[in-house]
């Protein structure tokens, strides 16, 4: 008779396997795996549980027996396949060939991890594959006990719990809480311990045993408990019935201790409810586990395919730098753009007044109605370089996010350099500088340019007869040069004079800035940075690395190697399998 209903068999041990393996290449260094930790005060039948579950006789004494974090690997083999296992720690492993090796070789394993009577919080890992085993992997820990015995340190029981909230605060654990029917659930130490790290009782199960221990007529407490309305657990209560010592000495066999547990639960008028609710036996525990695992493993899987993912992406930044990059000039270009296409209206406003004041306040001798030339020219000159703070405004934005992104890649790659990053972050800095004094001397060159009042004849009288044509057709928002006032023939070549200064500026200041603090800069950086630290007589020197920050690095790398593997697990056919 097998414990574990076959409909789970195919489905769970693909999940266990690749769980099993991500663990076996050390992916639970990087983040939790799902696990099932039992847990459960000294004497509480946790020993019994786990035989029940995997048909393999554990230590048993008194005082803590258990000493280090036990884990079984479980593995159902069908047909006629004898028993196997295999027990491994540090760099030690063995071949067991019967089941009967198993005590001996894990108190062996325990005496070596300790000194016989302390705790060590390394781990022992057995192996098993029978037909009578399900396939599960559990963690058994050490009990909680609370005086200690003989020769044990007297904090013995500071280090069980320590040991034990190790294992249970990972919130991807599931524990199993074993408590005996016989003790007040009230006082069990395990269950308290669950409830600190799990206090919504989201991820811990109880077990109770010993239910043919109970005194009659104290049935319906043990019901209560199991109806959840004593301690709260999200994931509830079961009830089982373990071989007691009658049936150890007579080496009762696992298939006949569970005959006899279902006869019991049977013949019990007060507990064959539970059985016929799925709320008692070895059969049902076992089909609750594996749902459990199932549904953690499930969750734990896509989550490691999204933290692979996001890791693995940081390697990917490159492109993501330069394409923010070019994202960023574009903007501030596009504003400059907007900006100076408002300014052609805020500017012909402008003009228009101060072309009436002269008007008004400079009149000589000549008549009214005639234009002079140096009017328009100082009107224009002063008009134009109230851009020139603007554009240089534009050529800081680009250089302050160059130089951003620059830095940004220095962290990158040079953090573990520190002497070679403190250098390239000042080289960045001196070819900042030299390239926006470039910058700036071409944009003031240009503007000073400006001054001098130019544009080609025909592109001028072009411009002009547009803006009359349109001005024929809407005398009321702009001036026409027919109007006979001297002002509006002013104001009518100012607005065509600024139209092709701006155009010039809206091409003229993007592409200089460009040039200098994009173009420019990048190839500077590459070539000074060769020049500079190829030559350099101290170049070892600016090679050298932090102890700390390699050491950190070296980890990063083996968890990024380590990730990758995990995520070619997931995508693996066996994942595919599974689903």
């Amino acid at each position: 008779m097998s414990i574990f209903c076959d409909k789970y068999e195919e489905k769970v041990r693909g999940y266990i396997n690749i769980i099993d393996e991500m663990r076996s290449m050390g992916i639970d260094k990087e983040f939790a795996l799902p696990t099932i930790a039992v847990i459960g005060d000294q004497s509480s039948g946790k020993s019994s549980v786990l035989e029940m579950l995997s048909d393999v006789a554990l230590p048993r004494g008194n005082g803590v027996v258990t000493r280090c974090p036990l884990e079984l690997k479980l593995k159902k083999v069908g047909g006629d396949r004898p028993w196997r296992g295999q027990i491994s720690y540090r760099d030690y492993a063995k071949t067991l060939d019967h089941v009967d090796q198993v005590e001996d070789e894990i108190l062996k394993a325990q005496d070596l991890l300790t000194d016989k009577t302390a705790i060590s919080s390394e781990l022992i890992s057995l192996q098993v594959e029978s037909i009578n085993a399900p396939d599960l992997t559990l963690i058994d820990l050490p009990g909680i006990i609370r005086v200690p015995v003989g020769n044990q340190p007297q904090d013995v029981g500071k280090m069980t719990k320590q040991l034990i909230e190790k294992f249970i605060q990972k919130k991807e654990t599931i524990i199993l809480v074993v408590i005996p029917c016989t003790m007040d659930i009230a006082t069990t130490e395990a269950l308290a311990m669950a409830r600190v790290v799990d206090p919504e009782g989201e991820r811990t199960l109880g077990v109770l045993t010993k239910p043919d221990l109970v005194d009659k007529g104290t049935e319906e407490d043990i019901i209560k408990i199991l109806d959840n309305k004593v301690v709260p657990l999200k994931k509830g209560y079961m009830l089982v019935k373990c071989r007691g010592q009658k049936g150890l000495n007579a080496n009762t066999t696992m298939n006949a201790a569970l005959e006899e547990e279902i006869t019991f639960l049977k013949n019990n008028s007060h507990f064959r409810p539970l059985l016929e609710n799925g709320l008692a036996s070895f059969d049902h525990l076992s089909e609750k586990l594996t749902s459990e695992l199932i549904h953690q493993i499930t969750k734990i899987l896509t989550y490691c395919d999204e933290i692979t993912n996001l890791v693995t992406g940081d390697y990917r930044k490159d492109y993501a730098n330069e394409k923010k990059l070019c994202d960023f000039s574009r903007k501030v270009f596009s504003e400059w753009f907007n900006r100076l296409e408002l300014e052609k209206v805020k500017l012909n406003d402008e003009a228009l007044s101060k072309v009436r004041f002269h008007d008004k306040y400079s009149q000589g001798r000549e008549l009214p109605g005639f234009t002079k030339y140096r009017i328009f020219e100082s009107v224009i000159r002063e008009q134009i370089h109230k851009l020139l703070l603007p554009s240089l405004q534009v050529m800081k934005e680009v250089g302050d996010k160059v130089q951003q992104v620059f830095n940004a890649m220095l962290y990158e790659h040079f953090n573990t350099l520190p002497k070679l990053l403190q250098a390239s972050k000042e080289l960045i800095a001196e070819i900042r500088r030299n390239q926006e004094l470039a910058t700036e001397q071409n944009l003031r060159l240009h503007f000073n340019m400006e001054g001098m009042v130019y544009a080609p004849d025909a592109m001028y009288s072009f411009k002009l007869e547009e803006l009359q044509s349109r001005s024929q057709n809407n005398r009321h928002t702009e001036p026409s040069p027919s109007s006979g006032h001297s002002s509006n023939i002013m104001a009518v070549h100012l607005q065509v004079y600024y139209q092709i200064a701006i155009d010039r500026l809206i091409q003229m200041v993007p592409m200089v800035t460009r040039y200098h603090l994009l173009q420019e800069f990048a190839s500077q950086v590459k070539f000074k940075m060769a020049q500079t630290f190829m030559n350099e007589e101290d170049a070892d020197g600016l090679l050298t690395e932090n102890f700390e920050i390699a050491k950190k690095r070296k980890s990063f790398t083996d968890s990024l190697n380590q990730l990758n593997k995990a995520r070619a697990i997931l995508m693996s056919n066996e994942i595919s399998k599974v689903q």
